[in-house]
C-alpha cells in the first residue's frame, strides 16, 4: 500500500499514517538485518524473573530432594550439568538480543520521529504561511544530505515546486532526481540495501487546491546502525562460546579426574604396585567403580599371596623330593661299603689257617674293594649328574660310530635285562656305514638313561627293540619297549626336573638327557600307552652343532 493512496484533511488529529511509517522501518530493519545473515528473535522468552528463579532460586525456596543416588549418579549429574549450559545460553542470548534489539530500536524510534516531524513541519507550513525551511529551522529539524531527511517539497497538481527546503527550487519544476526516487512502501523495503533513500509522499486538499507532500528520507543511518548491531551480535555469541567452552573444560575436568586417575592406577597395578588404594568416596558410578577396582587390587594382592605360598611349597616339595631321592641313592652304596668294611674286618680278625685261606681272603677283599670302589664311582656320578643339569655344557666333538656305542650301553644293561627275562634287538643293518659327530660319553649317557628306564619298565620281562636309521642330515635313534607305559599327564612332565614317577628317583635322569641332546642341536620325542608300552626317539645332526655354527 503505497502512502500516497490515502488523502487526508490538514488537520494533526486526521494525520493517521504514523502507525505505516512506524510499520515500513521495522520492516526495513527486519530486510537489513536478513541481508546481514540476522534475524530478530520473534521468540516469547521468559521474563528476568522467571529466569532469575530458575536459576537463582530464592533462600526460602523449598526445594523437594529426590533420593540421593539420583543427584549423585555421573548421568544425573552430567544431565544437571547440560540443563544448566543450555539454560545459561538461553538466558545469555536473550539478554544479548533483547539490549541489541533495544539499540536498534532506539535507532528506529529516532528516524521515526524524524520523520513525523518533517511530516508536521509540511502539514503546518498551510495554516501557517511560513517557508518550510523557516519551520524546519525554528524545530531545529536538520535537512541536509547527512541527516535522514534529506529534502521537505510541495508540489501542485503539475509537479511544480510549491514550497520546498531549499527555497532554489521554489516556482521551478520538481527535479527528476527527486520525481525518480522509489517510494517507501508499507511491509517493503526490497531495493534499498545498495540505496537507502527513498520519499514518502501524499496528497492532501487545501484551499488553495490539490497539494503532493513529498518527503525525501535516508535511511543509512539506521542501516549502519543494524550492521553495527549484527557485528555486535557476532562477536557476543562468539564470546559467550569460548566462555562456555572455558566451564565445560573446568567441569570436565573435575568429573574426568577420578577417571583420570583411575586409568593411573591401572597403569600402577600394570608396573605390579599393588600396595595402594583409590578413593572411592564419591556416592556415583565413579565411587562404585573405585570400590570395584580397589577390591579388584585386593583380590590381586590375595592371589600374589597365595601364589608366594604355592611357590614356597613347591619349592619345599621339590627339595623335598630330591633329597629323598638323593638320600636313597646315597644310603645304598654307603650301606654297602658300611657291610663290607666289617666283613673284612671280621675276616681279618683271626689269622688265616692255611696259605689256601690266606689268597681266599687276599681275592676275596680284592673283589669287595673293587665293588666299593664301584659304588664311590656311582655316587661320584651322581653329584656330577645333579650338578651337570644346571651347568653349561662342554661337549667334546669327535666322530663316532653309533652301533658300537649303543653296543656298549647294552653291555651295561645285559645282565639285568637276563636277569628279568628282557629281550634286547639291536636293528642297524646300515650301521656300519653310519658316522656322527658327537660327544661319545654325553651321548652314551643319554642313550644308557633312556635303556636303564627303559628295563626298570619291564620288571616282569618283555622286549626292547633300538633301530638306528640315516634321515636326510640327521641320525635317529629309536628306543621301543613293551613295558607298562607312561600315562598321558606324566609323560607331558617327564622332562621337568625333578619330576619322577619313582618312588626313588630324582627326576634329573631324563631333563639332563634331553639338555644334552639339544646341546648337540637334536630333539627327543617321545609316545607312551599304557599297558602297551613306550617309544623314544632321539634324532642327532650327523655335523656336530659347534661346527654347523663354526662354518
Amino acid at each position: 500500500m503505497i502512502f500516497g493512496t490515502k488523502e487526508l484533511t490538514c488537520t494533526r488529529e486526521g494525520y493517521a499514517h504514523g502507525g505505516f511509517l512506524r510499520s515500513f522501518v521495522v520492516n526495513f530493519y527486519k530486510a537489513r538485518g536478513q541481508a546481514h545473515g540476522q534475524t530478530i528473535a520473534n521468540l516469547s522468552p521468559l521474563s528476568k524473573r522467571q529466569s532469575t528463579l530458575l536459576l537463582f532460586p530464592p533462600h526460602n525456596c523449598q526445594i523437594a530432594k529426590s533420593p540421593m543416588n539420583l543427584f549423585s549418579s555421573f548421568r544425573a549429574q552430567m544431565v544437571f550439568f547440560v540443563a544448566a549450559i543450555v539454560l545459561l545460553t538461553i538466558g545469555a542470548l536473550q539478554l544479548i538480543n533483547s539490549q541489541l534489539e533495544r539499540r536498534i530500536t532506539l535507532a528506529a524510534e529516532e528516524q521515526f520521529n524524524e520523520v513525523n516531524r518533517a511530516i508536521d513541519i509540511a502539514l503546518n507550513s498551510f495554516p501557517t504561511g511560513k517557508y518550510l525551511s523557516n519551520l524546519a529551522a525554528d524545530e531545529n529539524l536538520a535537512v541536509n544530505p547527512q541527516s535522514t531527511i534529506q529534502h521537505i517539497v510541495i508540489v501542485d497538481e503539475n509537479n511544480n515546486v510549491f514550497d520546498s527546503t531549499d527555497q532554489s527550487e521554489n516556482d521551478n519544476k520538481l527535479s527528476s532526481e527527486i520525481a525518480n526516487l522509489p517510494l517507501l512502501r508499507h511491509h517493503e523495503s526490497k531495493g534499498y540495501e545498495g540505496n537507502h533513500i527513498g520519499k514518502i509522499q501524499f496528497p492532501i486538499t487545501t484551499d488553495k487546491g490539490a497539494r503532493t507532500i513529498i518527503v525525501v528520507v535516508s535511511l543509512e543511518g539506521l542501516s549502519q546502525t543494524v550492521t553495527q548491531v549484527a557485528r555486535l551480535r557476532l562477536l557476543a555469541t562468539g564470546g559467550l562460546g569460548l566462555l562456555l567452552l572455558l566451564i565445560t573444560a573446568l567441569i570436565s575436568r573435575r568429573v574426568t579426574r577420578p577417571i583420570t586417575e583411575l586409568a593411573q592406577a591401572a597403569k600402577r597395578v600394570t608396573s605390579g604396585d599393588l600396595e595402594f588404594q583409590v578413593d572411592a568416596s564419591q556416592h556415583s558410578e565413579i565411587g562404585t567403580l573405585s570400590q570395584t577396582f580397589n577390591d579388584m587390587i585386593a583380590g590381586l594382592r590375595r592371589n600374589r599371596d597365595l601364589e608366594d605360598q604355592l611357590q614356597r611349597a613347591e619349592r619345599s616339595a621339590v627339595v623335598g623330593r630330591l633329597a629323598s631321592g638323593i638320600a636313597h641313592e646315597i644310603r645304598n652304596p654307603l650301606n654297602f661299603m658300611n657291610l663290607s668294611i666289617d666283613h673284612l674286618r671280621t675276616r681279618f680278625v683271626s689269622p688265616p689257617k692255611s696259605e689256601q685261606d690266606t689268597e681266599n681272603i687276599r681275592a676275596e677283599a680284592v673283589n669287595i674293594l673293587g665293588l666299593i670302589k664301584d659304588e664311590i664311582a656311582r655316587l661320584n656320578r651322581l653329584v656330577s649328574d645333579f650338578l651337570s643339569y644346571g651347568r653349561p655344557a662342554k661337549l667334546k666333538i669327535k666322530e663316532i660310530n653309533p652301533r658300537t656305542l649303543l653296543e656298549d650301553v647294552i653291555g651295561i644293561v645285559h645282565a639285568q635285562a637276563e636277569q628279568q627275562g628282557i629281550r634286547i634287538y639291536l636293528q642297524a643293518s646300515t650301521a656300519d656305514e653310519i658316522l656322527l659327530e658327537a660327544d661319545a660319553e654325553q651321548l652314551k649317557t643319554c642313550l644308557s638313561n633312556l635303556v636303564i628306564n627303559a628295563v626298570q619298565a619291564m620288571p616282569e620281562g618283555g622286549e626292547l627293540n633300538i633301530a638306528i636309521a640315516q634321515k636326510n642330515e640327521n641320525v635317529e635313534f629309536t628306543l621301543q619297549d613293551t613295558g607298562c607305559g607312561i600315562a598321558a599327564d606324566p609323560v607331558e612332565q617327564i622332562f621337568e626336573p625333578y619330576y619322577s614317577t619313582k618312588d626313588t628317583g630324582i627326576g634329573l635322569g631324563l631333563p639332563l638327557t634331553k639338555k644334552l641332546i639339544e646341546d648337540h642341536g637334536g630333539e627327543i620325542l617321545v609316545t607312551s600307552e599304557v599297558g602297551k608300552g613306550t617309544t623314544f626317539v632321539v634324532r642327532l645332526p650327523r655335523q656336530a652343532l659347534q661346527k654347523a655354527l663354526a662354518n
